[in-house]
């Protein structure tokens, strides 16, 4: 099953290819690209050290025009 918890983690900038995973939906806290990243790839989900929740992440880029 996959489920959206964009909501319960923090995480830092990602390169397009790799996420910092700054706090965890379980609670534990990283220092950043050291301590845990995730990356795009659904088939290799990074594991939590702390949970070992599995997690992958994916880029949404939205255009807005404005107009008046």
């Amino acid at each position: 099953m996959i489920k959206d918890i964009t909501k319960d983690v923090e995480f830092g900038d990602n390169d397009g290819e790799w996420l910092p995973i700054l706090k965890c939906i379980c609670g534990q806290e990283f220092d950043g690209w050291g301590d845990f990243t995730i990356s795009v790839y659904r088939d290799k989900p990074g594991e939590c050290p702390s949970c070992g929740r599995k997690m992958y992440f994916s880029n949404n880029i939205k255009v807005y025009e404005v107009t008046e």
